[in-house]
C-alpha cells in the first residue's frame, strides 16, 4: 500500500488522530486547519488563531485566500490544488499574511481527507511556523552578497585559504593581478603556485632565527607569524601566470573560530611596483644630489663672503620692498581720502561760482568767476587723472560699447581745444585722409579721454607754429575696422632717451625744478592703459627742438545710427517739476542743490542725515531721493537699505547717490546698497537731470 493511500483518511479518522494528540491542537507545536474542498475553513486550533490574528469567528467559514500574502505567483498555487485534487499530499512553503498586515513563513503539508465511501471531501492542514530561519536564511543571502560584492570591488587581491593552504578565495583583483581564474585556483592550488620559490626559502631561514626555529621552506612560511598572533606585514615578489614579476606588499591574517582556534587564513596584497620606481628613483636623486652638494661644498668656500653680502642686500630689498607695498595700500587710501576731501568742497566752490556766474556780473567781475571756475576745473581734472589711473591699475575700468558718429566726435574734441590753442596763437587743424563708415561701435568717451590727452599736451609744449589730428583706418574683416589718429606738432620734441620713459606714471620730459610746463605727468600714462584696454597701441615719434607725432590705433565695430527712427529722443523730464528729497549734512552743498534744483523748477526737500532721509521718505511724497553717502548719524548705503524695506511707496523709488568717493568699486557697493545710480561731485546738473530721468524711465 502506498503513502497516499495509507494517508486516505476521513474527516472522523482525524478527529480521532487530533483527540488523541491534543498538543497538536492546543499546543504551540502545529498550525491546524481543516476546510472543505473549496478551501472554506472548518476548523482552527488555537495557534492558526494567534499567529493569523483573526478570531476563530473571523477564521470559521472564511476561505484560505483570507491569508494570501500576494508573493507567490498564481502558477504555485494552481500547482497545489491540482496535487490535492488528485488525492494526493502536498508540501511547501508558504508565506502567509496576518490580520494587521504582517507576513509569516510556514512550512506547509496539505492532507486530502476522503468520507466513508472513499469521495474526497476536504484537506487538512499542518503548518509549522519558520519564520524565523526564513529571516535568518535572508539576512546570510544579504551578507553574502555584500561580501561578495566588497571582495569583487576591492582595489587589492584578496586570498583567503584553508589551514593546510588550499585557496577558498581568490577576488577579481587577485585575478587581474596575478592572470589565474579564480576557477583554476579555488580548492586546486595554494600560493606558493605564484610566489618566488627563492624568496620562500630566503623567508624560511630568517624565521628559524627567531621564533620559528622548525620551520620549513612552504604555506607555513607566509601564514607562521600570523598563526601565533603577531603582525605578519611583508613584501614579497608574486610571479604572474605568463612569468613576469610584481613586487607586493602582503598582509596575512588567521581566521579563528569560537574556540580561538585557526580555521583559515586571508591575505591582501598590494602592487607596490610604482613605490619601488618611487624609491628607485629617490635613490637616484639622493645620489645625484650628495654629488652635487659635494661639488656645492667646493663652491662654498669660495662664495662664502659674496653670500654675505647678498644676504644683506636681500634684507635690505625686502625691507625696500615692505615699505613700498604699505606706501601703496596708504597711497590708495590717500586717493580715495583725497577724492572725498577735495571733491566736496570743490562741489561747493564750483557750485558757488556757477551761481555767480547766472547773476549781473561787470566784466572784470566775470573775467575773474572764469578764472576761478578753469583753476577749480584743472583741479578736478587732476584729481580725475590720478582717480582714472587707480581704476586702471586695479583692472575696475569697464568700456562702453556704444554706437557713435567718429566725424562728429573728432569735431566735437577740436572744437572744444580749438580756443586754448588760439590763446597761444596756434593752429589747431584736423583732417581725415580716407572717409570712414559714418557710424562705428566702441567706447566714444575713452576715445574723446586719448584725443584730449594728446591734444592737450601738444598745445602745451607747443609755443609756436601748428597742431594737426590726422586720422586714417583701414579694414579688418567685414564688421571691423582699424582706427589710425597721429596728433603732430611742432613743438619742442623730445630726445629719444626720455621718449622711451614718456608712458610710465608720474613721468615728464622735462624732470628739472626749473621747467617750464606744468602738469602730473599722468595724462599719457593713462592714454597708454586705456589704449591697450580696448585692444591697441599707442606709441611716439619725436625729435628733439622740431616737433613730435603721437599716435594710437584701436579696432572699433562698424556700427549704425543710434536712433533708426530718426526722431530725437526725449529725456522726459524737461517739462516736469519733480519733488525731490536732498540727503546732505554739508550746509554749503545743502544750499547749492536747492539753488540749481529749484532753477530747475523742481521742488526740494532738505535732509541732513540718513536717518532724517528715512523718516521722510516714510512721511511725505517724493519723486526721487538724491543720497549723499557720507552722513553722520546714518550713511547713505545704510539709509538705502532702510528705504527699501520700507512698506510703502517709497521701497520703489529713484535713489541715486551722489558722492566725492571715485575709487574703483563704489559704484558697485552702491548698487549693492541698493540705489540705481550715482553721480560724481562736482554734481553736474545736467549729469545728474541725464541720469534721473534713465531710472526715472524704466
Amino acid at each position: 500500500m502506498s503513502l497516499a493511500e495509507e494517508l486516505r483518511l476521513t474527516p472522523s479518522q482525524i478527529g480521532e488522530v487530533l483527540s488523541m494528540r491534543p498538543e497538536l491542537v492546543t499546543d504551540k507545536v502545529a498550525i491546524i486547519a481543516i476546510t472543505d474542498l473549496e478551501g472554506t475553513i472548518t476548523y482552527a486550533n488555537d495557534l492558526f488563531v494567534e499567529i493569523s490574528g483573526y478570531s476563530r469567528e473571523e477564521l470559521l467559514g472564511s476561505n484560505h485566500r483570507l491569508l494570501n500574502s500576494g508573493l507567490h505567483p498564481e502558477p504555485f498555487f494552481a500547482d497545489m490544488f491540482r496535487t490535492i485534487s488528485a488525492g494526493k499530499i502536498w508540501r511547501g512553503e508558504i508565506r502567509n499574511r496576518t490580520k494587521n498586515g504582517n507576513h509569516y513563513w510556514v512550512d506547509t503539508h496539505i492532507i486530502p481527507t476522503f468520507d466513508a465511501d472513499g469521495e474526497l471531501a476536504g484537506y487538512t492542514a499542518v503548518r509549522f511556523d519558520i519564520t524565523k530561519r526564513k529571516k535568518a536564511e535572508e539576512a546570510f543571502r544579504e551578507i553574502s552578497q555584500l561580501q561578495t560584492a566588497i571582495l569583487d570591488h576591492a582595489g587589492y587581491a584578496v586570498i583567503g585559504t584553508r589551514t593546510d593552504g588550499t585557496i577558498e578565495i581568490f577576488n577579481r583583483a587577485a585575478e587581474r593581478m596575478l592572470g589565474y581564474d579564480a576557477e583554476e585556483m579555488i580548492g586546486r592550488a595554494t600560493p606558493a603556485l605564484f610566489h618566488d620559490p627563492d624568496e620562500v626559502t630566503e623567508r624560511a631561514q630568517t624565521l628559524k632565527s627567531g621564533p620559528h626555529p622548525d620551520i620549513l621552506p612552504g604555506f607555513d612560511v607566509f601564514v607562521a607569524d600570523a598563526r601565533i598572533g603577531r603582525r605578519a606585514e611583508h613584501e614579497w615578489t608574486y610571479v604572474h601566470k605568463n612569468g613576469s614579476r610584481i613586487p607586493v606588499l602582503l598582509s596575512v591574517t588567521a581566521l579563528r573560530g569560537e574556540e580561538g582556534d585557526v580555521t583559515g587564513f586571508l591575505g591582501m596584497a598590494v602592487d607596490i611596483s610604482e613605490r619601488r620606481e618611487r624609491e628607485a628613483a629617490l635613490a637616484r636623486a639622493q645620489s645625484e644630489l650628495q654629488r652635487r652638494l659635494a661639488d656645492l661644498e667646493v663652491a662654498n668656500e669660495r662664495i662664502e663672503m659674496e653670500a654675505a653680502r647678498q644676504v644683506t642686500l636681500l634684507e635690505t630689498l625686502a625691507e625696500a620692498r615692505d615699505e613700498a607695498q604699505a606706501a601703496n595700500v596708504e597711497k590708495s587710501r590717500f586717493l580715495a581720502t583725497m577724492s572725498h576731501e577735495i571733491r566736496t568742497p570743490m562741489n561747493g566752490i564750483m557750485g558757488v561760482l556757477g551761481l555767480l556766474k547766472s547773476t549781473d556780473l561787470s566784466v572784470e567781475q566775470a573775467n575773474l568767476v572764469a578764472t576761478a571756475m578753469r583753476s577749480a576745473h584743472e583741479l578736478i581734472q587732476t584729481t580725475s587723472d590720478i582717480l582714472d589711473l587707480s581704476k586702471l591699475e586695479a583692472h575696475k575700468t569697464e568700456l562702453e560699447k556704444v554706437d557713435f558718429a567718429l566725424c562728429e566726435l573728432i569735431h566735437d574734441v577740436v572744437g572744444l581745444l580749438r580756443p586754448s590753442a588760439n590763446a597761444k596763437g596756434i593752429d589747431l587743424t584736423y583732417e581725415i585722409e580716407n572717409e570712414p563708415p559714418k557710424f562705428l561701435r566702441g567706447d566714444p568717451h575713452r576715445i574723446r579721454q586719448v584725443l584730449l590727452n594728446l591734444i592737450s599736451n601738444a598745445i602745451k609744449f607747443t609755443l609756436q607754429g601748428s597742431v594737426t589730428l590726422s586720422v586714417a583706418w583701414k579694414p579688418r574683416g567685414d564688421e571691423e575696422i582699424l582706427l589710425i589718429a597721429r596728433v603732430r606738432d611742432t613743438g619742442i620734441g623730445i630726445d629719444q632717451e626720455s621718449a622711451k620713459r614718456l608712458f610710465a606714471r608720474f613721468t615728464q620730459a622735462d624732470r628739472s625744478t626749473t621747467r617750464q610746463y606744468g602738469g602730473t605727468g599722468l595724462g599719457l600714462a593713462i592714454c597708454k592703459q586705456l589704449t591697450e584696454l580696448m585692444g591697441g597701441e599707442i606709441g611716439v615719434e619725436s625729435q628733439f627742438g622740431v616737433g613730435s607725432t603721437f599716435w594710437f590705433q584701436i579696432p572699433l565695430e562698424i556700427g549704425q545710427a543710434p536712433n533708426e527712427s530718426g526722431e530725437p529722443q526725449k529725456r522726459g523730464l524737461e517739462d516736469r517739476a519733480l519733488r525731490l528729497l536732498v540727503a546732505e549734512d554739508n550746509a554749503t552743498n545743502q544750499f547749492l542743490m536747492r539753488a540749481v534744483l529749484e532753477a530747475l523748477g523742481h521742488t526740494v526737500t532738505i535732509a541732513s542725515n540718513g536717518s532724517e532721509a528715512v523718516a521722510m521718505a516714510q512721511s511725505q511724497e517724493f519723486d526721487a531721493i538724491l543720497m549723499d553717502v557720507q552722513m553722520p548719524v546714518m550713511d547713505g548705503p545704510t539709509a538705502t537699505r532702510e528705504i527699501r524695506h520700507l512698506p510703502s511707496r517709497a521701497a520703489n523709488l529713484p535713489i541715486v547717490a551722489l558722492t566725492a568717493n571715485a575709487m574703483p568699486g563704489d559704484r558697485e557697493s552702491y548698487i549693492a546698497a541698493g540705489m540705481d545710480d550715482y553721480v560724481s561731485k562736482p554734481v553736474d546738473p545736467a549729469k545728474l537731470m541725464e541720469v534721473l530721468a534713465r531710472i526715472m524711465s524704466r
